[in-house]
């Protein structure tokens, strides 16, 4: 059943809530979050997933999603977009001139006919991410809700690092086809990227080459995973470090592991 989370009588007036939508491999979900309370209303998850080789598949779907959800037609307090790319590339501020933003994306990567470019500044960082985004699906949002804000979904790792007290913390996601790691030395972002694996153990390949790069100790790390693992793997995990844990906001957990693992981003304010 796509619809996670149904508190209906609970939704009142939309304009005090807060909407977050995720596109990412794993498919199309959002949440409805009354911050005051720090309660999930509403927690809807798609049956289908992206196929990077067939987006116009993955559009079509979230095209009749939308419109079978009249929730998302609502007014709210904020609307966020939390938008899953590989690619990314991140700017110091001190270096980032404003208007050369294709040239840097281009230098790393071919973008399609049908993306465009979008930019966020990291302040806690001193960073500017400068990522590509699906147009075709930012114009079926903007249809239900004319002005929100899009972020890629590795800016809520990077905002929310510090929540966690670990020292050496690795962001570990893996949904098959791709992995993104993140890696921060108490305040200090020390590593991020993603890198195509469609079979776990590639993802762990450079999961480990990440860490050879850091010169973190395994034994004194902590990893936050999420996306899209099985359990099996994740005992893999436990042999290779001592602390492994589900990426979770504390404050609005949510029902099942199942849940945090895909949709944990969905819980946190930007």
């Amino acid at each position: 059943m796509p619809v996670l989370v149904a508190n209906q009588p609970e939704l009142g007036k939309t304009t005090e809530k807060r909407l977050s939508i995720q596109a990412d491999l794993n498919g199309f979900s959002f949440s409805v979050i009354e911050e005051s309370r720090k309660k999930v209303l509403y927690l809807f998850k798609s049956d289908f997933n992206w196929d990077k080789g067939h987006t116009d598949i993955f559009l079509r779907h979230v095209d009749n999603c939308i419109k079978s959800q009249p929730i998302l037609k609502k007014p709210y307090s904020s609307v966020d977009i939390i938008y899953d790319t590989h690619k990314y590339v991140l700017i110091p501020r001190q270096l980032y001139k404003k208007g050369e933003e294709l040239q840097y994306l281009t230098k790393l990567y071919t973008l399609d006919d049908l993306e465009e470019i979008d930019i966020v500044d990291v302040a806690s960082e001193e960073i500017v991410i400068i990522f590509a985004v699906n147009s075709t699906l930012l114009h079926m949002l903007r249809e239900s809700q004319p002005s929100f804000r899009i972020f890629p979904a590795i800016y809520p790792v990077m905002i929310h690092s510090s929540d966690f007290s670990e020292i050496n913390k690795i962001f570990f996601k893996y949904i098959k086809g791709e992995a993104s790691i993140i890696i921060y030395e108490d305040k200090r972002l020390a590593f991020c990227n993603n890198f195509p694996a469609q079979h776990f153990n590639t993802a762990l390949y450079y999961l480990f080459l990440a860490l050879k790069q850091v010169q973190f100790n395994p034994e004194q790390t902590t990893i936050f995973v999420s996306g899209s693992i099985p359990e099996s793997e994740i005992s893999n995990i436990t042999k290779y470090f001592s602390r492994v844990r589900y990426l979770r906001n504390v404050e609005i957990p949510l029902q099942d592991a199942n849940s945090e693992m895909q949709l944990s981003l969905l819980t946190f304010s930007l």
